[in-house]
């Protein structure tokens, strides 16, 4: 991104290490600029703007917020199966549905209590979903439905 496109007050994917991360730039200095992360609140200060990969997509807070009126459900597509959707459709679901990034323990035990994928068994489904959210993550880059947000946890944007 180049510096006079980096806007204060919005929120961009920001690359902290090996990972990115979400964060909203608080101010401009001689510098760079200072960011908040959102998964921590802590401030940071980038120097360069090859650290700023893209604006965030809108995240979707669902929480315990009153359903739209009208609203359709989803019918089942090809990717789902009789017995239940995909490891990935349910981690996707779940993330939606709480609104904020979890790690994988917390995502599979979520999938395995609501039953929305039967076929997750064995004796590391957390591995089987954490493999599948950073394949996704890494093929599919900027149009991932999934973010990693910190060391082991991962979040969703909305569609």
């Amino acid at each position: 991104m180049q510096a006079k496109s980096i806007i204060t007050g919005s929120i961009y994917q920001i690359t902290v290490g090996r990972n990115e991360v979400q964060g909203e730039v608080i101010e401009a200095t001689e510098k760079g600029w200072n960011v908040r992360l959102l998964a921590s609140d802590k401030v940071i200060k980038v120097t360069s703007e090859s650290r700023f990969i893209r604006k965030a997509r809108t995240i979707a807070i669902t929480g315990d917020t009153p359903k739209a009126k009208g609203k359709k459900t989803k019918a089942i597509t090809p990717k789902q199966s009789k017995e239940g959707m995909s490891a990935l459709d349910a981690a996707h679901k779940v993330l939606l549905k709480i609104g904020t990034a979890l790690t994988v323990r917390q995502i599979t035990e979520m999938i395995q209590e609501k039953g929305y994928c039967p076929n997750l068994k064995g004796a590391t489904p957390h591995l089987t979903i954490s493999s599948a959210i950073q394949r996704e993550v890494k093929g599919k880059g900027s149009e991932s439905r999934f973010y990693k947000d910190g060391k082991g946890l991962f979040g969703a944007y909305s569609e």
